[in-house]
């Protein structure tokens, strides 16, 4: 809407013109206060409401990795360098000891992982590997592979797998798809495959965890662990 209050799209409104008698109507607007161009000093009715002076800010004021970020390659990358910076990652990253905290070289593990859920899977794997309708729907770990990875590797679709990184190895079915094809990155083909993380070694529906193949790299700020990208290889299980 304007900075009076008036929708953009008069025919579809989400929140219908503000009057001190009626005040907002339709959805809840975030905060329950006049539009802008009533605002007062002090911030209180201005829109960003996570802040207090109400403003949006160009800078982000204690961050480990400095008040203008940028994008960084993940600590594993199959590039040698970055496209948009000399750095392959960001030097504010906080990286966990252990087993965990190896790292997979782009020579020995060439291909791009990521991990994730289906459809099926509800909230965590204590849930989707109890409940037996969800195990009925989805009873075994897979790997998404792309079709053209899949024939350059003589893998076929039902075939038993073994995913590898620096951390260990998973093994799972194949799910050959056109989903995952390679991508062409600065004149250079990348692969990627992708993995669900729900399955462990207990309950009715067992299956090597995604987890232990991904890094324990911890995001600067938030220490949220890096594991939607990260280096592997796949092999056909003999």
């Amino acid at each position: 809407m304007d900075l009076n209050g008036k929708p953009w799209d008069s025919e579809h409104p989400v929140i219908l013109d503000y009057t001190p008698e009626k005040k907002w109507q339709g959805d809840v607007p975030d905060g329950g206060w006049a539009p802008i161009n009533q605002a007062k000093v002090g911030g209180k009715y201005l829109p960003f409401i996570m802040k207090p002076e109400g403003h949006s800010r160009l800078f982000g004021m204690g961050r480990a990795d400095g008040p203008l970020t940028e994008h960084y390659e993940p600590m594993e990358s199959p590039l040698s360098s970055s496209i948009v910076n000399p750095r392959e990652f960001t030097p504010a990253v906080h990286i966990y000891g252990g087993e965990q905290g190896e790292f997979s070289d782009s020579t020995q593990y060439p291909i791009v992982a990521t991990t994730y859920r289906v459809t099926e899977h509800w909230q965590a794997g204590c849930m989707t590997r109890n409940l037996p309708w969800l195990v009925e729907l989805v009873p075994d770990s897979f790997v998404e592979i792309g079709t053209d990875l899949a024939k350059r590797k003589g893998i076929e679709h039902g075939d038993r797998v073994v995913v590898s990184s620096a951390r260990g190895k998973a093994e799972a079915y194949a799910l050959v798809t056109e989903r995952f094809e390679p991508f062409d990155i600065d004149g250079k083909r990348v692969d990627q495959i992708g993995l669900t993380w729900h399955f462990g070694y207990c309950g009715l529906a067992k299956g090597d965890s995604a987890n232990v193949l991904t890094p324990h790299v911890g995001d600067a700020n938030t220490m949220i662990p890096e594991f939607k990208a990260f280096l592997c290889d796949v092999e056909k299980k003999v």
